[in-house]
């Protein structure tokens, strides 16, 4: 069957499989979100001066802010992916298809994506990031390796999209 897949897509799964694609994406934040993340911040200071009278974490809360204003201004970097018999590299580091129970097709972007459900239950997913055009052979080559999964974003995902974390 992987025989008869690779024959339908026009490429050697067998070969590796390279491209370069950001590492993330760059949302675009208006005047009014930037607005209420002011306010929120200004609140959240109030919150722990006077509710929970501690200076500390009032001052935190600010740098905290600022360390998210600065990340998110950042644009991402270009990450060069290959994915070869034994794995995938992204960037310098590789990672073995052992480390991964499936993956799923994630849509909801403007940039396609998939994500790789790790064996270990607390390890983070990883997410690979392709253009439209190459979106076919990537699918194809992980899913001759890995079975195929629908996912569904869960709360805390939800929640950084709607605030465009």
């Amino acid at each position: 069957m992987d025989d008869q897949r690779s024959h339908i897509t026009g490429f050697d799964a067998a070969q590796p499989l390279s491209w370069t694609a950001p590492e993330g994406l760059q949302e675009e934040r208006g005047f009014i979100w930037y607005s209420w993340f002011i306010v929120i911040t200004v609140a959240l200071v109030a919150i722990a001066i006077f509710i929970f009278k501690s200076t500390t974490f009032a001052v935190l809360i600010p740098v905290m802010a600022l360390s998210i204003i600065l990340l998110i201004s950042k644009p991402p970097r270009m990450i060069h992916y290959t994915i070869n018999h034994e794995g995938i590299f992204v960037g310098d580091q590789f990672h073995l298809f052992s480390e991964f129970r499936g993956f799923g097709v994630i849509a909801e972007h403007r940039q396609p994506s998939v994500l790789l459900l790790p064996v270990k239950r607390f390890a983070p997913g990883l997410t690979l990031y392709f253009s439209e055009t190459d979106g076919e052979k990537v699918v194809d080559m992980l899913g001759n390796r890995l079975p195929m999964q629908q996912i569904k974003p869960d709360a805390i995902e939800k929640l950084l999209r709607m605030i465009k974390l």
